[in-house]
């Protein structure tokens, strides 16, 4: 063989070193990258040498983009494998009771409030809620896992969100409820709320006092008549709610004694009451206390039976009142 033919013919091209291409018709062997052409002919010892590297080079090729497809079929067969492998163990996790997987899929399906119930507490107006279990053992008895709004500053008819958040392997249904705020004793914060039997109930214990306060008058030589009618109600209310009396009320009454002679001494009596409260059952309650004469009037003898207790005057006993509830505001 002819090296320097086989040379000439080598399928690199001599311009710029590609791979040349031989025509159709074999006269020529060209560069697809530089365009240089080169003749060949066709008794030349160096054209079967050409032929026979480019077949040895088709035939590399050849193996070469066979092996690369069995590689990439055997990547392929190792994925579906695996994801076989993984479809399978989740299927039978989901089938296998009381495991991870199993609760994940098919939570249990509870409703939380038939062992969460809320308590309320405190006055209305300022009352608080609290959360209760009556199963602590309960997976899902977690305070942590409920919201409750609002929490605090409640009243009587206001209602609060439970909104519960279930754990793992649960389904809460219902997730969230609405309570409404009931049952909590109120602060008597205006007169108006004293009606029907708690107002009757205040004015009896007050006339009460008032004639037990005056009996031995009444019953003396110095007097033959009395009369109470009331006068006014005086309720303060306290500008510090953490105040140990929330509340104040003074009940007051005009009393007329007429004595022997005809003639009427005229006196105001007050009543004093401290933390009135009205319960969800509707009745009052209240600490009782006495009545309160600042002013004991004046002497009409020379023993505590001929004395007229209370003042002599409606503005001055107001005035007193006021002065003794210091901190306290007015509300009627």
């Amino acid at each position: 063989m002819d090296k320097e033919n086989v040379k000439t013919l080598s399928l690199i091209c001599p311009s710029c070193g590609g791979k040349m291409k031989l025509t159709e018709d074999g006269e020529k062997a060209e560069c697809p990258y530089c365009g240089h052409v080169m003749l060949i002919e066709k008794n030349d010892p160096g054209r079967k040498e050409y032929e026979r590297r480019m077949a040895e080079a088709r035939a590399e090729e050849d193996i070469k983009d066979l092996q690369v497809k069995r590689q990439r079929r055997r990547k392929l067969m190792g994925w579906i494998i695996a994801i076989g492998v993984i479809a399978a163990s989740f299927l039978l996790c989901m089938l296998i009771p009381d495991t991870p997987m199993h609760s994940l899929i098919s939570p249990q399906t509870v409703d939380p409030f038939e062992i969460v119930n809320l308590k309320i507490t405190g006055m209305s107006g300022e009352g608080a809620a609290e959360l209760q279990f009556s199963d602590s053992n309960a997976e899902y008895a977690d305070p942590h896992r409920f919201q409750v709004t609002p929490q605090s500053g409640l009243s009587n008819g206001d209602t609060v969100k439970v909104t519960a958040k279930a754990p793992a392997g649960w389904r809460f249904e219902p997730s969230e409820k609405v309570f409404t705020v009931g049952g909590l004793a109120s602060w008597v914060l205006h007169t108006g709320e004293l009606e029907g039997d708690n107002l009757e109930a205040i004015h009896a214990n007050t006339e009460r006092l008032i004639r037990e306060d005056w009996d031995e008058i009444v019953s003396s030589s110095f007097a033959r008549e009395m009369t109470m009618t009331p006068y006014r109600m005086y309720l303060f209310i306290s500008d510090d709610e953490n105040e140990y009396e929330r509340n104040v009320l003074y009940d007051t009454y005009e009393v007329k004694v007429t004595r022997e002679d005809g003639t009427v001494v005229t006196t105001y009596e007050a009543c004093r009451y401290a933390s009135l409260k009205i319960p969800a059952d509707g009745v009052l309650t209240a600490d009782y206390g006495s009545l309160m004469g600042f002013n004991f009037g004046y002497t009409q003898g020379f023993s505590y039976s001929h004395s007229f207790s209370g003042w002599t005057d409606a503005a001055e006993m107001e005035a007193d009142l006021r002065h003794a509830r210091d901190g306290y505001h007015l509300a009627d």
